[in-house]
């Protein structure tokens, strides 16, 4: 029988991979709420632990469905792109925010973060708030289906950044983010990267 590989208790990823030395504790304003599809939990490229390790407010849960009254509803946002969601400025310029708020984000590939909307349907009424992201997703070892797609640490970053207006507080997220992708990169059989990832990229970026 092999032996299963040692995993940190803490980050859950293998030990050669531990991202633990690399969070900075961050005082974040703002709450947020971490919805995880259970297939997201034990991947190695996963990335919403760092936010979970970070965040002094954060909480995440792993799941298919949830119950409503675990959320604060009346002052919640769903995290989610579409043409009634609001703007980070809309909102704090009408006032309809403030500390008691927390943000909601899916965590899962684009067709399980879906997933997850549908079979939650207080979700679905919960009003929606979308990213103003500067740049395109750095998820070198992950494809999206969506041009706008964003991971999940991605996501929070551009969130909280736009809540405080300070893009600087926030980027040991994504220093933890690249460092966990490069590790994932060079771990990778000679040519698989340039394989299936790069020439993807090179595309894109054209």
């Amino acid at each position: 029988m092999m032996s299963k590989r040692a995993v940190c208790r803490k980050c859950n990823k293998a030990l050669a991979a531990c991202i633990c030395s690399s969070i900075c504790e961050l005082n974040n304003q703002h709450f947020l709420h971490i919805l995880q599809d259970p297939s997201e939990q034990n991947k190695a490229i996963g990335t919403a632990r760092i936010l979970n390790l970070s965040l002094s407010k954060v909480k995440l849960s792993i799941g298919d469905t949830f119950d409503p009254s675990e959320f604060n509803l009346d002052n919640s946002f769903l995290v989610f792109p579409g043409e009634q969601a609001y703007s980070i400025d809309y909102l704090q310029s009408n006032k309809q925010i403030n500390e008691q708020t927390q943000f909601i984000l899916l965590d899962g590939s684009w067709k399980k973060a879906y997933k997850l909307l549908m079979t939650n349907p207080f979700l679905q009424d919960l009003p929606k708030v979308s990213i103003n992201s500067i740049n395109k997703s750095k998820y070198r070892i992950r494809k999206s289906p969506r041009e706008d797609g964003l991971s999940t640490v991605e996501a929070g970053y551009y969130l909280l950044s736009e809540l405080e207006k300070d893009f600087d507080k926030f980027t040991p997220l994504l220093d933890v983010f690249n460092k966990m992708i490069d590790f994932q990169i060079a771990n990778m059989p000679e040519g698989i990267y340039n394989k299936h990832y790069l020439k993807t990229i090179n595309t894109e970026s054209k």
